[in-house]
């Protein structure tokens, strides 16, 4: 096993190198940078193996000594995840990048190895003071590689971070100082052993500590210059901060937050969803896209540090909850990131040119609904878990809090899709397909399918089978180059031999859902033959149109709740498709999204509250439920009629079906109208 130290050598040995050998030429020093990150990543990934199949970990102390005397790095389970995801999103990062780091200079690649190396460091490091260094070296890599861009706008915003961290890292320093004074120790380990928060100078040391990294993570409303660095940067550059560097810096948070007990979990929740519920307002009101994303991933942010002042509540899913929403925003940010890179322009409009390219306009949508938290993404299953755990806890405000941010997140997100989907692209530039720039894209947007199936096999109550179906659809999708009759013979089929297996078994045992379940696949079925009718090749209609079908199947044959609830947001995601293939309905599809994510959030609570106090999510909890009960029934009557659009939460409806073609006037009646009759 290769000592994790190594990745210190490598990322500083490697950047003497690039200095040394830069006369070879711009190519040789790219792919020596590259090559420099590759060995990192070996390193980490190896140790993650390592902890996979046999749970080792290792400390590494330097100089031959033991800590007070001397810096040790840790290489355990989050150490290993961590810098694996670091190292996996710098090294695509240096294929996005190898143009744009080319003309910049050798120098530019020094700073960016140095930069990758930085956040590898502070996630291993055990020592405060070390820690305090390599977050420098990270946050001056950071205005370097921003000011390199060599434009007004650029320079401004990497001065303006540059002032803002220097006096944060001031802060820290302090706050280092009176740790070391109080505990004897720089050591991480030995400053929470030492149990600062119990002595009046050791609360003011941790104060000085926690509101610093706090700062660093750019809370609301303090976070201008952050903002202003995810405008002003490359989009390359903007996918590292937002997936890497905010990475490292919240597993720093934690392990800072660890030196103060549990005192400080009530602040740093409020800090954090205050974070999440204001900057997702602000950004309803965005129209520069990198600025929008800016403000989601701050939001994200936010989720994450209210998720660890949660910690009383989450019991032993605490880390399950914050990985899965770490990691979709990791996965998701960086793609769109990367995707923004594409489009010269930063208007949200703009992005419409992404249409060109069916690929690209399905790892956008897949990008978009992920960080919604839409199934079969990780964080679906991470929201589900923290409302569950939130609502046993009786912490409804905070509840509230988390579907009140995510709505807010939704608005522009779907706003946003829906301009990539429906607006005019025919005076729009064409963008060049590079391989370099769509291969990191491509990962990650599969990577979240990926890490989407192993989350579930995580989660009481998770159902592997809709992964069969929803590949099936994915087959679809790839083969929507093929004519409508093709494709519309092959929907057929599919939804038959899902009719032959799944029919007969409820005959014998369920006759209730027999019947509903005939009544969505037989006339699924039945509304698809009218499709040979239509010429052409349908492009986008039916891997949609069997996603809906997925998630009306999924809801008739749900065991509990979970299962229920991943059906019906499958069940919206096709419908929303559906709806805006209609003329000029970009302003109804949303309109229809954010009343359907309102009603699927008010559907979550419902099952929250009724989920209370039990160890299972089955239906039989319904018929349990004593305490808020009227609640409990009432959101799930909202959400339910909200869908069905009832008088008064019916505004999204007329408009919408008078732009709908007769097919979808036969869905609605056909499937929309009967689902609450069998809920």
């Amino acid at each position: 096993m290769i000592s994790p130290i190594h990745i210190i050598t490598i990322g500083l040995g490697f950047a003497f190198a690039l200095g040394l050998f830069k006369g070879l030429g711009k190519n040789f020093t790219a792919a020596l940078t590259l090559l420099g990150i590759a060995l990192m990543g070996a390193i980490s990934f190896q140790w993650l193996f390592a902890f996979i199949t046999s749970g080792a970990t290792t400390e590494v102390f330097t100089a031959g000594f033991r800590p007070p005397y001397s810096i040790n790095l840790l290489m355990g389970q989050n150490e290993a995840v961590l810098t694996s995801m670091i190292n996996l999103v710098g090294f695509l990062g240096m294929m996005y990048l190898w143009d744009t780091l080319k003309k910049q200079g050798y120098h530019s690649m020094l700073v960016y190895i140095v930069f990758i190396m930085g956040m590898n460091v502070i996630v291993m490091t055990r020592d405060a003071f070390n820690l305090f260094v390599f977050m420098e070296v990270v946050s001056i890599a950071t205005a370097g590689l921003v000011i390199l861009e060599k434009n007004s706008k650029s320079t401004q915003a990497g001065f303006k971070y540059m002032i803002a961290t220097g006096v944060i890292a001031g802060i820290f320093l302090l706050g280092i100082i009176f740790s070391y004074y109080f505990a004897g120790s720089l050591n991480i380990d030995d400053i929470v052993a030492s149990n600062l928060y119990l002595l009046k100078g050791g609360s003011i040391a941790l104060f000085l500590l926690i509101i610093s990294v706090v700062l660093e993570l750019k809370p609301f409303p303090a976070n201008g210059w952050g903002l202003d660095i995810y405008q002003a940067a490359t989009p390359g550059l903007s996918a590292l901060i937002s997936s890497a560097s905010a990475t490292a810096l919240y597993f720093v948070f934690t392990k800072v937050l660890a030196m103060a007990g549990d005192t400080w979990y009530p602040v740093v929740a409020v800090l954090g969803m205050l974070t999440f519920v204001g900057s997702n307002l602000l950004g309803t009101k965005q129209e520069n896209a990198r600025r929008l994303l800016g403000y989601s991933s701050i939001g994200q942010i936010g989720l994450l540090m209210a998720i660890v002042g949660f910690t009383p509540y989450l019991g032993d899913k605490l880390q399950f909850i914050a990985f899965t929403i770490l990691l979709t925003h990791y996965f998701a940010k960086a793609g769109l990131f990367w995707l923004a890179g594409l489009i010269k322009s930063e208007k949200l409009k703009s992005f419409a040119a992404l249409r060109r390219k069916p690929f690209y306009l399905f790892l956008f949508g897949t990008f978009v609904f992920a960080l919604i938290g839409f199934p079969p993404f990780p964080s679906f299953y991470g929201k589900w878990e923290l409302i569950m755990h939130l609502a046993n806890s009786n912490m409804y405000g905070w509840m509230a809090a988390v579907l009140i941010g995510s709505f807010l997140e939704g608005i522009y997100l779907f706003r946003w899709l829906g301009y990539v989907i429906k607006s005019d692209n025919s005076k729009l530039p064409e963008f060049k397909i590079q391989w370099n720039k769509i291969v990191p894209v491509a990962l990650f947007g599969v990577a979240l399918y990926i890490a989407g199936y192993y989350t579930n096999t995580f989660t009481m109550g998770g159902m592997n089978m809709v992964f069969i179906q929803l590949a099936f659809v994915a087959l679809l999708f790839i083969l929507d180059f093929l004519p409508a009759a093709v494709k519309n013979t092959i929907a057929i089929a599919g939804m038959v031999w899902y009719s032959y297996v799944t029919l007969p078994p409820l005959w014998d045992n369920d006759m209730l859902r027999f019947i509903f379940a005939g009544i969505f696949l037989l006339g699924g079925i039945l509304t698809l033959i009218a499709g040979y009718s239509y010429k052409g090749k349908r492009i986008g209609f039916y891997p949609v149109a069997l996603l809906m079908y997925v998630g009306l199947t999924q809801i008739i044959m749900a065991e509990n709740s979970l299962q229920f609830f991943f059906g019906w947001e499958l069940m919206t995601a096709g419908s929303y498709f559906l709806i805006i293939r209609g003329k000029r309905s970009m302003p109804h599809g949303l309109s229809y999204m954010l009343f359907s994510i309102g009603g699927a959030y008010t559907i979550l609570a419902g099952f929250g509250l009724a989920q209370a106090g039990h160890s299972y999510l089955t239906f039989d909890m319904l018929s349990q439920v004593t305490l808020n009960a009227g609640w409990v029934f009432g959101l799930l009557a909202l959400g339910f009629l909200t869908k069905t659009a009832s008088l008064g939460l019916h505004i999204w409806l007329p408009e919408h079906m008078a732009k709908q073609k007769a097919m979808f006037h036969q869905w609605y009646r056909l499937y929309f109208l009967r689902l609450v009759y069998s809920d």
